[in-house]
């Protein structure tokens, strides 16, 4: 059969009306062998009543005859006297009287004396034969005599002492076992196997034939198979122990076979016949269900063909299909209108309804020809996040509307589009052949956006950045002159420039950047040498002793080029890979002063960190970590961050510091005097050292002005509790001038460069010899 909903159905319901028939005929087929065989065995245990009710009548007369024979005097007196002729005479009468096929009179060593058949038959001596019954005295037993099998029974002829023995029996023959079989309805059959004797009832015997061999072993064909004929069940009689005697009876089971055949043919017939009915009654069903599910499927393959507008007209079905193809056609509709608002999300801005990136840039590359001219303005939205944390997402949404709609009105008045291609980034393009012409386009773009905006209620002015690349002259690509834009506008950020045009080779540095960066994070990762630390010893002016360092990082790339702290430093906090870098710096720092401490150099290491890595959730654990991983005080740890760093997010940080100088780290404000701390902030923030910029330290003996500065930022940094580090040094005179003004530290290149820490513990060891 198919794989189709109307050959399932059908197949379905056949299979359940096969499955409840062969259910029905093993559960028929269990209960009617069990039924069977109980009856059966009752059978059986019935007839076992019946042949113990026969037996015991024939021992009855036996016990009688015998007794009536033993207590006639005149038999008696014959056998006290040895009359054989009256012996005899009387053995004959009483045999004939009661039917018994053997009278036997045997003296008491058990010698034959006379007996009402033709005794030379007999043995002389029975003496063990008597020797058995008397055990089983006036109770009947079976035994086997000249090849006959005979149910006796022996009783002593007293006068009043045992003068001999009377043994009477009946013959046990085919007669007897076809008696049976009629009162039982089994066969019945004698069995003395030790005697080579046998008698049974059946009718038909074979040569050779053996009752248990026979009766246990015939089959009989039933449903192409072999089954026992009979159930048997041996009974043993009562006889001589030394030749034991058996009763089997056999029940016939053929005639049950046949009574479970034929119910079980019935029972497939009407199998059969619900079967049939099952096909027909399922495949009418079916037809009815699949119809109406064909005209779903003609529906369906329509709506992937993209025609959602089709709708199906048919012939009349049921409700429920009715139903359900009328809501495929409502499905269609709304698919329709829904596939209509996917594709414009797929290819817009929701929020500005101008193209998104990946939708400019397919515009882009079909717009691209050899004869057009296009300048592309890449425009940033200056401290849009600083708006929508004060004012809230929703004036940040208005505003990006806003700007929006002005670059739209301006744009399509010179033919342009336009593109939203970051948070606060968009993107205009329009066509512009001649250069003044491109900035007058451009001056007059910027004039408009600075304009003031009112949004929900509120007026505000915004400031922008903006990039700008030509086509064809700057990029022939797509891709190209969307990354040499973004480019640019980078550059008028980062310079703070408002406008910045796209030089030649920008995109080649960019690149280098990139490169640069992967190079720096694979040092981080492999921390093969290429990164190293070096120390700048930093002099107590009052005691003239070196007591602290500044730890300053350096990096050769594996091709032996160096590069500029300024430069991968910078990198890395405009890439967020500072915060891996100063988890290395810390590590390498604090492993250093474990050294030293080991080689009895106490030195306190200052470690320069960024407003990143203060901001970083897991710096100030993992700081702690390391401290105790070294074992290091960590009094022994300087942290220095800049002014900058220090209010780009004051809240935040000043907790973070609370939260370093409760473990005992010492808090350093690097640069001081060239940021934008007010003295207000000042008095705020939980340091312990100020350190003054190099740019007052340089020509400090020099300049009055730079002493003014250096004098009263050294009084009011003493007056706050705070050390004072003079940073910059390259002269004796400044160095002298430094300890006239009580400056707490000095550093600079008149006493040392920054040394790597082998290199520094040789300078030290030579300045404390020389000092």
């Amino acid at each position: 059969m198919g794989n189709n909903l109307r050959s399932r159905i059908t197949t379905l319901c056949v299979g359940l009306v096969l499955l409840t028939t062969l259910v029905s005929l093993l559960s028929f087929w269990w209960s009617t062998s069990k039924f069977q065989a109980e009856k059966v065995q009752q059978n059986i245990t019935v007839a076992q009543s019946v042949y113990k009710q026969y037996l015991k009548s024939k021992e009855g007369l036996l016990l009688t005859a015998a007794k009536v024979l033993t207590a006639d005097f005149g038999f008696k007196q014959a056998v006290a006297t040895r009359d054989a002729a009256t012996i005899s005479s009387v053995l004959y009468n009483h045999s004939q009287r009661i039917n018994a096929d053997l009278m036997l009179l045997l003296d008491l060593s058990g010698r034959l004396v006379s007996a009402n058949v033709n005794a030379q038959n007999f043995a002389d001596n029975l003496q063990p034969l008597m020797d058995e019954l008397l055990n089983n005295s006036e109770q009947s037993s079976f035994v086997v005599l000249n090849n006959q099998l005979y149910q006796v029974i022996l009783l002593p002829v007293k006068t009043p002492r045992t003068i001999a023995y009377s043994l009477v029996g009946f013959k046990i023959t085919s007669a007897v076992a076809t008696e049976l079989k009629s009162l039982t309805g089994m066969e019945v059959s004698f069995v003395a196997q030790l005697d080579d004797f046998a008698t049974s009832s059946l009718v038909s015997q074979p040569d050779n034939f053996q009752p248990i061999t026979y009766f246990t072993n015939k089959t009989t064909a039933r449903f192409f198979a072999e089954y026992l004929a009979y159930e048997n069940e041996q009974i043993a009689l009562p006889s001589l122990q030394s030749h034991p005697i058996t009763l089997l009876l056999s029940a016939d089971l053929t005639s049950s076979y046949r009574d479970i055949e034929q119910l079980l043919l019935t029972l497939i017939t009407l199998a059969v016949l619900t079967m049939l009915f099952g096909v027909i009654t399922s495949s009418l069903l079916a037809n009815n269900l699949t119809t109406g599910l064909s005209q779903l499927a003609v529906i369906a393959r329509q709506f992937a063909k993209g025609d959602y507008r089709f709708k199906f007209e048919g012939k009349k079905q049921s409700s429920e299909i009715e139903t359900l193809v009328n809501a495929f056609n409502n499905m269609g509709n709304d698919i329709n209108k829904r596939e209509q608002q996917i594709s414009f999300q797929a290819h817009h801005d929701t929020l500005t309804g101008f193209y998104n990136r990946s939708a400019m840039l397919d515009l882009l590359a079909k717009r691209l020809t050899n004869d057009a001219r296009y300048t592309l303005v890449a425009i940033d939205i200056k401290g849009l996040r600083h708006i929508n944390d004060k004012l809230g997402p929703q004036v940040g949404d208005g505003c990006l509307i806003a700007v929006a709609n002005r670059i739209r009105q301006f744009s399509d008045e010179l033919g342009g589009f336009h593109a939203r291609i970051g948070g606060d980034e968009f993107l205009t393009v329009y066509p512009c052949a001649e250069v003044e012409q491109v900035k007058c386009a451009v001056a007059d773009l910027l004039k408009q956006l600075q304009l003031a905006y009112k949004v929900k209620n509120l007026k505000i002015s915004l400031r922008f950045n903006a990039g700008i690349v030509q086509y064809p002259e700057q990029g022939t690509k797509a891709d190209d002159l969307m990354r040499r834009v973004l480019i640019a506008v980078d550059a008028a950020t980062t310079s703070q420039q408002s406008l910045h045009y796209y030089q030649d080779g920008e995109d080649e540095a960019h690149l280098d950047r990139l490169i640069m960066l992967d190079e720096l994070k694979q040092a981080i990762d492999d921390d093969n040498g290429q990164l190293f630390m070096t120390y700048q010893p930093k002099l107590n002016i009052k005691s003239q002793k070196i007591d602290k360092v500044e730890s300053l990082i350096r990096w050769q790339r594996k091709d032996g080029g160096w590069v500029s702290p300024e430069v991968f430093i910078d990198l890395a906090e405009q890439s967020g890979l500072i915060v891996e870098l100063t988890a290395w710096v810390v590590e390498t720092v604090i492993a250093q002063i474990a050294d030293w401490s080991k080689k009895d150099i106490h030195l306190q290491a200052a470690i320069n960190v960024s407003a990143q890595d203060i901001a970083h959730s897991g710096f100030h654990a993992s700081l702690v970590a390391t401290l105790n991983k070294y074992q290091v005080n960590p009094s022994s740890v300087t942290i220095e961050l800049t002014e900058r760093d220090m209010i780009e997010n004051e809240a935040q940080g000043i907790k973070a510091l609370e939260d370093l100088k409760t473990i005992g780290v010492k808090i350093s404000l690097d640069d001081y005097g060239v940021g934008q701390t007010s003295l207000g902030r000042l008095k705020m923030l939980p340091i312990d050292e100020l350190k003054l910029d190099k740019c007052f330290i340089l020509t400090l003996h020099e300049s009055q002005k730079d002493q003014y500065i250096v004098r009263s930022s050294i009084i009011l940094g003493h007056q706050l509790g705070f050390s004072v580090v003079a940073e910059g040094v390259e002269t004796a005179e400044s160095l002298s001038m430094l300890h006239e003004m009580q400056c707490d530290h000095a550093q600079g290149y008149y006493l040392s460069r920054p040394l790597k820490a082998q290199q520094l513990e040789q300078w030290l060891e030579e300045y404390q010899r020389v000092h």
